[in-house]
């Protein structure tokens, strides 16, 4: 093989060894780069998230405390119901008691009258027929 040829194939070889160096170079340049540039954007995105999420977990807090309301509400409400039932129910059974007393004593005022009623007219009678 002729020397010469030999020498361009070698130096044909180094330089593109250092064109493949200084592409690698220049893609790790760059890959350092956007490395720098995604950290930033994954740091912008944090602060505008802590917000966020900071509003979400008050948020999340109020929820849970209106259910907790909404529950303790719901429980008042059945005992209410409750006691209005109860309250139903000694109703109807004092109107009966009522009823029941009120019918005893209709009777009795009948029969008082009734009988007031017929003393009377035997009183009547006697004041007629002068017997007393």
């Amino acid at each position: 093989m002729d020397p010469n040829l030999l020498n361009i194939g070698f130096i044909i070889l180094i330089l593109g060894v250092l064109a493949a160096l200084g592409v690698l170079i220049y893609a790790v340049m760059e890959i350092r780069r956007l490395a720098v540039t995604l950290n930033e954007f994954i740091k912008g995105t944090e602060e505008k998230l802590y917000p966020v999420l900071e509003e979400t977990e008050l948020s999340l807090r109020s929820f849970r405390k209106i259910s907790d309301d909404a529950s303790r509400v719901t429980e008042n409400i059945r005992n209410l119901s409750d006691a209005a039932q109860d309250i139903v129910t000694n109703v109807r059974a004092l109107s009966s008691v009522v009823n029941y007393v009120g019918e005893g004593a209709s009777m009795r005022v009948s029969g008082v009258k009734a009988g007031l009623k017929t003393a009377l007219s035997v009183l009547i009678r006697q004041i007629r027929e002068r017997r007393i």
